[in-house]
């Protein structure tokens, strides 16, 4: 398990984008549009995959445009997009961890049965200040997260959709 510095350590950069309520909210913004889209919470196991492929820039850009693309026939185009990916998987697993305990502790994200994690009583999104404000790039990170839970929240089963990532849970 990799360790992370303490918040007062962190470089600039890492403190900017992987700070707890940035991915909290960008967790928060998962779970919901997947609920939106299956009737149910999330599995956990997605939150990691999700994430390692929305705040990454190559495989971010090569998503399809719709959800009607197969995750499957994607992935056979795309095959490079599993290169060093549970690398980047377990390098932010420490800040997962951080966002969700998080957003647990302010009543953005609750579990449901089993592993499921919900919407939270607490509304967390990013306001439109923010997205006025943010970057093109966290812009395009925020909706392309909403698109994979989309996404994975019609591609099959859970099992199936870590196996074409490479992942077991």
């Amino acid at each position: 398990m990799a360790a992370i510095e303490p918040w007062e350590k962190r470089p600039p950069e890492e403190a900017y984008l992987f700070n707890p309520a940035f991915l909290g909210s960008l967790v928060a913004e998962f779970a919901r549009e997947f609920e939106r889209s299956k009737g149910t919470g999330v599995p956990l196991t997605y939150i990691p995959i999700a994430l390692a492929v929305t705040l990454h820039r190559r495989t971010r850009s090569s998503l399809p445009s719709s959800t009607v693309s197969s995750l499957y026939g994607w992935m056979q185009e795309h095959e490079d997009s599993l290169i060093g990916f549970s690398e980047r998987v377990q390098g932010l697993t420490p800040y997962i961890r951080e966002a969700l305990i998080f957003s647990l502790c302010h009543n953005g994200l609750r579990f449901g049965e089993g592993h499921l994690v919900l919407s939270g009583e607490q509304r967390v999104h990013f306001t439109a200040g923010f997205m006025r404000e943010t970057t093109a790039e966290v812009t395009e990170a925020i909706n392309r997260t909403k698109f994979v839970a989309r996404w994975f929240a019609k591609s099959g089963s859970e099992s199936s959709i870590l196996a074409c990532w490479g992942l077991r849970p």
